[in-house]
């Protein structure tokens, strides 16, 4: 009886180790020099939402911050009988 090898599956496998190699290295190195870079942008962001954050905690009053309110109060009577006037916030 002949023995027959067949080593074109073996040859296959060692192609598919090769190339799965390979692209773990290009996917690493590239993590790498990409990673800086995300976290820089995703810091941007985080500093953009912060600063978004104050402006509506100190501006207008949204999450316990001081409230406030621009307009006018007054032209009344008080108990007095003074007459109160002006403005009263600011607003922005």
């Amino acid at each position: 009886m002949k023995k027959v090898l067949k080593k074109a599956g073996q040859s296959t496998l060692e192609y598919v180790i090769v190339l799965t190699a390979i692209v773990a290295a290009i996917l690493f190195a590239a993590s790498q020099f990409i990673k800086p870079g995300v976290n820089k942008v995703y810091g941007d962001v985080g500093n953009s939402l912060n600063a978004s954050g104050d402006f509506f905690t100190n501006h207008i009053g949204i999450g316990g911050g001081p409230n406030v309110t621009g307009g006018t109060t007054g032209g009344g009577t008080t108990a007095g009988g003074t007459t109160a006037g002006g403005t009263t916030g600011g607003g922005f």
